[in-house]
This record gives structure tokens, sequence and C-alpha cells, in this order.
């Protein structure tokens, strides 16, 4: 009985503790409406919809770090119609009851905070008007502000912001005239019917905040405040620590495009090709004079550098396809991947992929391992990869810092050059792929060579010729795969297919979606609108840290 007794009273301890927390105060929606004047002045007006509870006795907003600019003109009202009496100073430490209907300022060494009595509990409504002196200011090369609209710690957090930036006169922004990055929350920046438009996607979180940056052309405003110096030094700051900025490697390749396009000519490009046609032919012929079969294994079986060479002597069209397939193969050799005969939910016996650790996986190449990775989490616990599971595993966005990974890794860039002084061991690539689409015409076969012939279906694979080698190795000797389960494995023609084109796709699709994001971070860093930035936001005026119910 007593412990009967105890197990109730945790019960209602538990049930009482959950009661407060969903009983506190929630900020359901926050609405800032910002309204610029030709001076640079902004008129703020924050509606918050709110289910206020006992506890606190005020709501406050928390404005620091102005750089020039003041806050005055408060004004309060509520869902009733209610204007709140304007007492100036400010006492927190006031009751509930004497702070109903009223408002106030408490001014801070650097900054201030702005309140107004909770009142009544229940389902409110707050509206908060107030100015924001020289919000725009002027610089060298443009006006604009840098402005922390919804300070970071805001208890409680909103669940939805929404922030409109409106201009006074008949100013009508847009990217011909204007500038905009948003940081440090979830959701978009956009021109929208004219606006700004600034709103998440998420619920804030305890580190989010809303920083808006914009820069206008000279002439939409004339800010009474003026700076020294260029709004590209706000820019600079701001963007530092953001995913704004673009760090992707500059390529010679690159720089010949944009010297192309900047001339506009057609002879100029032309010649370029045609010299980049001969240069390859040239050195192609190099590598394939005098070639002679190479049985071994070159450049200690990395598979990508391999695929490195191939890519780099090819005219035009790079191919990762077939390195994504002998990456598969050598996963089986390793066994990291095997084929199994397994009964599903209708009964039927099928062929399944079943994933397991990669042995040694700190020796393998970053590619190998990157591969396996994704299989193993795509498979899921029960290890059994299907796929449609490769494909979910690729398309989801949760995954896009792996799968972004993947396909940096992918996707190398090499060129002739790199191989000046790698030449014999590019003349054993063209000598293992020579050796191999003539494997049939080779009468004799030793035992140390059959032993390479897994070796030799990656490679195979790789090289594109898999078909043709793997049926003249089942002519020459028809038992071998019959007595290696994992040479049968890597020979299967049912299974195998299947996660070749699925793995193909699925990484071509992902590719597209990492080009169309990297094409949008541009246009959102040459502030067009966009994705916010989580990070960044440097160099702010106003927010801080706080606010909300106390």
């Amino acid at each position: 009985m007593k412990h009967s007794r105890s197990k109730v009273f945790l019960l209602l301890a538990l049930l009482s503790s959950a009661t407060t927390l969903l009983g506190r105060p929630q900020l359901k929606n926050l609405d800032i409406q910002v309204v610029l004047a030709h001076n640079g002045d902004a008129y703020i007006t924050e509606t918050r919809t709110m289910d206020i509870d006992s506890e606190g006795t005020e709501c406050y907003i928390v404005i620091g770090n102005l750089n020039g600019s003041e806050v005055r003109d408060l004004k309060v009202s509520d869902e009733t119609g209610l204007d709140y009496i304007n007492l100036g100073d400010w006492d927190i430490d006031e009751s509930r009851s004497y702070k109903a209907g009223k408002c106030g300022i408490v001014n801070k060494r650097n900054g201030y905070e702005l309140c107004w009595g909770l009142g009544d509990s229940g389902s409110r409504t707050y509206i908060t008007n107030y100015t924001v002196t020289n919000l725009v200011k002027a610089f060298d090369d443009a006006d604009g502000f840098n402005y922390m609209f919804v300070a970071q710690g805001v208890s409680p957090s909103p669940d939805h912001v929404k922030l409109t930036i409106i201009p006074e006169d008949s100013v009508k922004f847009s990217t011909e005239n204007s500038k905009i990055w948003g940081f440090r929350y979830k959701g978009d920046i956009n021109f929208m019917n004219y606006r700004i438009v600034a709103e998440t996607s998420e619920p804030f979180e305890n580190r989010s905040a809303m920083i808006i940056m914009c820069r206008f052309d000279k002439g939409l405003f004339e800010p009474t405040d003026i700076r020294d110096g260029s709004f590209e030094t706000i820019k600079d700051l701001a963007f530092d620590g953001s995913d704004y900025t673009n760090e992707d490697e500059w390529t010679w390749e690159d720089t010949l495009i944009l010297i192309a396009l900047a001339i506009g000519f057609i002879v100029f490009p032309l010649l370029i090709l045609i010299g980049y046609l001969i240069y390859v032919w040239r050195e192609r012929r190099k590598v394939n004079k005098n070639l002679m079969w190479y049985r071994d294994i070159p450049y200690d079986g990395n598979l990508q550098r391999i695929n490195d060479v191939l890519n780099a002597y090819k005219y035009f069209n790079t191919d990762y396809n077939n390195l994504l397939s002998a990456c598969i193969l050598k996963l089986i050799n390793l066994g990291a991947i095997t084929i199994e005969q397994q009964q599903n939910a209708k009964g039927k016996f099928v062929q399944n992929f079943v994933i397991h650790n990669l042995k040694q996986a700190d020796n393998q190449p970053k590619l190998l391992k990157q591969v396996h990775n994704i299989f193993k989490q795509a498979a899921g616990n029960d290890t059994i990869l299907e796929p449609k599971e490769l494909k979910t595993y690729m398309m989801n966005k949760y995954n896009q810092s792996v799968t972004d990974s993947f396909i940096n890794t992918l996707h190398t860039k090499t060129s002739i050059s790199k191989y000046k002084d790698e030449m014999e061991d590019v003349r054993q690539v063209f000598g293992l792929k020579k050796y191999l689409k003539e494997f049939s015409l080779i009468d004799e076969r030793h035992v140390s060579e059959v032993s390479l012939w897994k070796d030799y279906m990656i490679f195979a694979t790789l090289f594109g010729i898999a078909d043709q080698v793997i049926k003249d190795m089942k002519k020459i000797n028809p038992e071998y795969f019959n007595m290696d389960q994992v040479a049968q494995q890597m020979a299967d023609e049912m299974t195998l297919p299947t996660i070749y084109s699925t793995m193909h796709s699925s990484t071509s699709r992902a590719a597209m979606n990492k080009a169309q994001r990297e094409a949008e971070r541009t246009a959102r860093s040459s502030g067009h609108g966009g994705h916010s930035s989580w990070g960044g936001g440097g160099g702010f005026s106003g927010g801080g840290f706080g606010g909300g119910v106390r």
C-alpha cells in the first residue's frame, strides 16, 4: 500500500509539472511591420498574439547597440482597443495589477527595454508602436542597415515571425535597386509586391534571432545619419560565418569560361577548343604508343585515382557512374555487402543487398567509405538495402550534408598536366584496360592470374567493359563462378543492375540539387533574397539578448 501511494504521488507530481509546463506563456505569432521614412527613420509596429497565464507581470522588448539611433514614441494597445498609458520611466518591480494598461521605457546603459503590463490572462494580442531614428544610414557607395529586429533568447520564443519592410514614399523595392539578406533564423527573405518580407519556416530556438541587412541604391532615401566608408565593409562583417559566402575553389577552367563570356567573340573560344582537342589527341597518342598489356593492378587499386586518369584523357564527358558501380563491386569483394536470398512479406524468396561492417575502414579510400556509409544508413537497422530506401535517403533534405560531401568527393577535377610525371602509371592503367579488352585472345591462364579475377571484374566495370570481360571469363573457366561465391555475387545479373541504376540516378539527382542550391546561394549572396543564413549577421545594430515575459 505504501508503494502504491508513492506511485500515485509521483504520478500527480509529474502531471502537475507537465501542466505547469504546458501552461506557461506562449508567443504564437509575432508580426512586425517596418515603415522606412525618407530620412532613414523607421516606424515599427509589432503585433504579438500570445497566451498569457499567471506567470510574470510584464512583457518587454530588448533594444540595444543602437549605433547612433534613438527609440521614442512608444505606444501600446491590445485586442480590446485599449490604449495603454505611457508612464515614461518604467519600474519593473511594480505589481502586475499596477502595470495593467500601462507602458514605459527602461533606459539601459547600452539601449532600452520597451515594457508594458500583461494584464489579464488568456489569449491576448498586444500592438506595440515605436520609432527607431536613423535606422537607414548613408555610406559612400549605398544606403542601408544591418539590424536585429528580434533579439536572441526571447522567452517565450515565438512560434512564427513575419517581418515586412515598407517604404513610406512611393519607392518600390526590387532586385534592381535593393539587396537583402537574413541571418540567424530558419526561413526566407524575399521581395514581395515591392516590399521586403522576411518569414520564419520553423519556431525560434534559444539561439534564434532575426537580423535583416538591406542595401539600397543612392536616391531611394536621404538618410540624415551619414557614415564614412563603404557598405561593403558592413556586408563583409555580416557575411563572416554565414552560408552566403561561397568558398569553392576557383579553377583555371572557370577563368577560361569567364574570359570567353566577357570577350563575347566566337573565334577566340573556337580556337581554344581546337587547341584543346589537338593537345588531348597528342597526349593520348603518347600514352597508347607501343602500349603493352599490363596484368597487375595500378595505383595500388585506388579506383578514384584511376578514374581520374581515365577522365583526364577524355576529350569531353567525364564519367563517374562506372566508378560508383566499381565501388559497389569492391564492397562486395571486401565482404561489406552480400547478396542474400530472403523471404519477403508475401512469402516469396528474393535477392537482397545486405550491408555489413567495412573491415579496416580507416585504411580504405574516402569515397569507398562514403558509399558504404550511405548504404548502411539507408538500409537501417535491418541492414537490408532496398532500392527505394537508397533513393529516399539520397533525396532526404536532412541528409544533405552527407550527400553533398559525397558529391564533392566523387566529382574530382583533374587534367592531363597533373600526370606529366606519372606517365608510367598512366600507361599501366591503359595497359590493364587493353589487357581486359583482349582477354579472350590469351590462351594461358596462370593460377596467380586467376586470383586477380575479382579485381579484374572491378576494373572492367570501371572501364565500362564488364559485360564482355565476365562473358570471356565464364567462357575460359566456367567453374570459377560456381566455386567462388563472392565472384558469383559480383557477376550477379539480376540484383546488381537495380542497385547500380538506383545509385546512379540518385547521385545525379543529388548532384543537380546541390548545383541548384549553389546557384540559389549565389543569388542569395548577391542580395536577391531566398533562404536566410543561420550563421553570420555580425556587426548588427539593435536587438541584443532577452525580452519576452518576466
